[in-house]
């Protein structure tokens, strides 16, 4: 069957050249935040030799983005800018590298190029990391490289391992996926060490702060982002309800996906997008900058709930107070967003049950 031509390359240099000023407007314009003022705490913990974990409590990622952090500083500092931009601009560039690894895993050539930058320009991932300045994308840099090395011939797995490894000690949103590549027996993928590793390797990160270990748990395992009128926090208004409800029924979701998602074989980056929309629709808590987590996957099948999501979810960064918040009415608001994520995912389920020789999710 012959392959349809892509977009035009000047149609595609010019889109590229736009998200790219629309992300440095983004950097130059975007007032301060609190999440950039922790970030500058962190610094300053680091720097003097403090305790990273006691002497903050606005921190709650494993180590890792703590030393970049002290890095991204040394840069600002050699270059004469503030850490502001230097964060900056360091998450442009992990966002550049995902595009780059999308057009891989698109199959490359014009068609990967559309896809690549159906993720660069899309307006959920610009305000993620060049609005918000939240280092998701880094995470899921990681995770692409990760589905990168698996689909090799012959897969790296210990490029997939590492990957998957410094996705999860980055920023743990990627903390249930290394199921996804377990291969088991007589299948292509990952073994049970291959899955365990990642796991143990996220642990070792916190090895040279056990003795904060009860700020850690507090800080790091305790989070569970805001309690907005957003998915399963929405069970802590039934009177009586325990207030374990809304984690128990995410994580039973969480696990219910992964299982489903591993019996009826789907590959793994459509896996991956669809348990991130799992994720986001029982999320306990929710912070908007979320919202990324699926947009670079969602970039590799397109169709009709990926734009729905993505024109959803701008809409309500234009009204949010945490956002743009612009004096509109009639935009989106917590409850528009679920709804979107919901469509997306029952959509993707109707795509993989019509799609010749796959099962249905």
């Amino acid at each position: 069957m012959r392959r349809r031509p892509g977009l035009p390359r000047a149609i595609l240099a010019g889109g590229f050249l736009a998200a790219l000023a629309v992300r440095i407007a983004y950097l130059a314009l975007s007032p301060a935040n609190p999440d950039l003022a922790a970030f500058a705490d962190v610094v300053t913990v680091l720097r003097r030799g403090g305790r990273l974990y006691v002497e903050t409590s606005r921190y709650n990622y494993s180590p890792a983005w703590a030393w970049a952090l002290l890095g991204l500083d040394a840069a600002a500092r050699l270059l004469g800018c503030s850490l502001a931009a230097s964060i900056g601009g360091f998450l442009a560039a992990v966002d550049a590298a995902s595009a780059a690894l999308v057009h891989r895993l698109a199959g490359g050539g014009r068609r990967g190029a559309a896809a690549a930058l159906l993720f660069f320009a899309n307006p959920v991932g610009v305000f993620a990391s060049s609005f918000h300045r939240q280092f998701d994308g880094l995470a899921i840099f990681c995770l692409l490289l990760a589905l990168r090395y698996a689909a090799k011939t012959p897969a790296s797995r210990p490029g997939t391992v590492g990957a998957l490894s410094a996705s999860i000690v980055f920023k743990h949103v990627t903390v249930f996926f290394p199921p996804l590549f377990f291969g088991g027996r007589g299948r292509r993928g990952l073994g049970v060490a291959g899955v365990l590793i990642p796991y143990a390797i996220f642990a070792a990160a916190f090895v040279p702060y056990a003795g904060s270990w009860p700020a850690i748990v507090r800080n790091v395992f305790g989070y569970r982002g805001l309690a907005e009128d957003y998915g399963t926090a929405m069970l802590r208004k039934i009177p009586g309800a325990p207030a374990w409800l809304p984690t128990a029924v995410f994580l039973a979701a969480v696990v219910a996906a992964i299982v489903l998602l591993r019996r009826s074989g789907v590959e793994p980056a459509r896996a991956c997008l669809l348990l991130f929309l799992v994720m986001l629709l029982t999320i306990p808590g929710i912070v908007e900058y979320y919202f990324a987590w699926p947009i670079a996957l969602g970039a590799l099948v397109g169709g009709a709930g990926y734009a729905v999501y993505t024109l959803t979810v701008s809409a309500f960064f234009l009204g949010s107070p945490d956002g743009l918040n612009l004096p509109l009415a009639h935009l989106p608001g917590w409850h528009g967003v679920w709804w979107s994520v919901l469509f997306w995912l029952a959509w993707e389920l109707r795509r993989l049950s019509a799609r010749p020789g796959d099962a249905p999710a």
